[in-house]
C-alpha cells in the first residue's frame, strides 16, 4: 500500500493544475468535476501523512497552497455571517441552493434567524477543513476567517445551541468551533480574549460528558455509531483545547461493544477514539489492538487493484455534502483513500508497528 499510493494519486490530479484533484478516476458526475476544495485537502492530507509533502519542490508546494487559499471569498459573501472570510467551492454551495426551493430559502432568515442553513453548515464544515490542512504544514489563509461568535456569551450561546441529541453532526460544528477560536481569534483578538473563550469550550464539554459511555450528547443515549462518531468530533475538540478525555476507559468499553459500519467515516472515527483513548490510559490496551487489527482486516478489504481505497466497500463515494460527485464505480475514491490511510496510521500507531513511517494528522 505504501507503494500504490502515491501512483493512484497521480491518476487523479489535474495536469499543469497544482493541488487539484477529481474525486476518483471513472464515473464522475459534472458537478463533481467541477468541485474542488475538498478534494484538495485530502490530497494534501494524504501527502503529510505519507511524507510525501516535504518531499516536494517548493514550487509545486506553493502554487498548491495557493490554489487552495484562492478558494477564499475575502469579505461577506452572500450566504450569511458564517461567510465572512470563508473558504466556498462554488459549485458545491451552487449545487445545494439550487436544490433548495426559494420559498424555503426566502422564509428561513425570517423566521429562524439563528438556525444555520444546511448549505451555512457546510461553508463552516469546509472553512474549517482548509484551515486545519493549512496548519499541518504551518500554513494560515490570507485573512482570517470571522464567521464564527467572539465573545462567551456568544460561544456559549453556539454550543448550546446546537443538537446534542445528534452528537455526531453537534459534535462536527463545536468542533470546528474550538478550531476557529485556537487558529484564527488570535489573528483577531488579544491572548486573554482567546483563553476566556477557549474555557467557555472546555467547561461545555465539561458539562455534556457521559459517565456512563464515555461519549458527549445530551438526552437518551444515541445509538452506537452516533455515540462514537460523536465522541470522535468531541475529542478533536478537545485536542485543540489540549484539555484531556473525561472518561477514556468507558469510551473504550463503548467502542468495542461493536464493530463500525463497512464506511470511511465510522472507521476512521472508532480507530481515532481509541487512539486517542490510548495515549491517555492504558486500559484494556490489548483488547483494544486486538479490536484494531481486525478493524486492519475491514479496511484492507476496502484496497483496490488502482492503489487506493474505496470509501464504501466496493465502490466509491457517490456524494460528498449531499452533492452526488460519481456514479459509484467498483474503485478508489479519494476521500475514502485519505480516511482509511489516516485509519491505518493510527491503527499501526496502536499495534506498535508503524514501519512505514506514516504521520498522524490532527483533524
Amino acid at each position: 500500500m505504501n507503494n500504490t499510493l502515491p501512483g493512484y494519486l497521480q491518476t487523479l490530479e489535474w495536469p499543469n493544475q497544482p493541488g487539484r484533484f477529481l474525486p476518483c478516476k471513472t464515473g464522475v458526475t459534472e458537478v463533481g468535476r467541477q468541485m474542488a476544495l475538498g478534494f484538495s485537502c485530502f490530497a494534501l492530507k494524504l501527502y503529510h501523512i505519507l511524507g510525501l509533502w516535504s518531499a516536494l519542490e517548493v514550487q509545486r508546494q506553493t502554487a498548491w497552497i495557493a490554489f487552495l487559499k484562492s478558494f477564499q471569498a475575502e469579505g461577506y459573501a452572500p450566504h450569511g455571517r458564517v461567510s465572512h472570510n470563508a473558504f466556498i467551492d462554488p459549485p458545491l454551495v451552487n449545487y445545494l441552493l439550487a436544490q433548495t426551493p426559494w420559498q424555503r430559502r426566502l422564509i428561513e432568515p425570517l423566521f429562524r434567524p439563528r438556525q444555520l442553513t444546511y448549505t451555512q453548515k457546510v461553508i463552516i464544515a469546509e472553512t474549517k477543513q482548509v484551515i486545519a490542512t493549512l496548519a499541518e504544514v504551518d500554513q494560515t489563509p490570507r485573512q482570517p476567517y470571522q464567521g464564527f461568535p467572539v465573545s462567551a456569551a456568544g460561544v456559549k450561546t453556539h454550543l448550546l445551541g446546537l443538537d446534542w441529541t445528534r452528537p455526531w453532526g453537534a459534535g462536527g460544528q463545536a468542533s470546528a468551533l474550538v478550531v476557529f477560536l485556537k487558529l484564527e481569534l488570535p489573528r483577531l483578538a488579544d491572548s486573554a480574549s482567546q483563553q476566556e473563550l477557549l474555557s467557555v469550550c472546555r467547561q461545555f464539554f465539561d458539562s455534556l460528558a457521559d459517565a456512563g459511555t464515555g461519549a458527549y450528547f445530551k438526552g437518551a443515549s444515541p445509538k452506537h455509531g452516533q455515540l462514537v462518531n460523536g465522541a470522535m468530533k468531541v475529542l478533536t475538540a478537545l485536542d485543540w483545547l489540549e484539555a484531556p478525555i473525561h472518561y477514556p476507559e468507558r469510551l473504550i468499553d463503548t467502542c468495542l461493544q461493536q464493530f463500525p459500519i463497512a464506511e470511511g467515516c465510522h472507521m476512521v472515527d472508532v480507530v481515532y477514539v481509541l487512539y486517542r483513548c490510548l495515549q491517555q490510559t492504558d486500559y484494556q490496551k490489548a483488547k483494544v489492538q486486538a479490536y484494531c487489527a481486525q478493524v486492519f482486516e475491514l479496511i484492507k478489504q476496502h484496497h483496490q487493484p488502482d492503489g487506493g481505497f474505496s470509501y464504501y466497500l466496493g465502490c466509491s463515494q457517490t456524494t460528498y455534502y449531499s452533492t452526488p460527485i460519481s456514479q459509484g464505480l467498483p474503485q478508489s475514491d479519494i476521500h475514502g483513500t485519505c480516511l482509511l490511510t489516516w485509519a491505518l496510521a493510527m491503527t499501526l500507531e496502536i499495534l506498535e508497528n508503524n514501519l512505514t513511517g506514516w504521520r498522524v494528522i490532527r483533524p
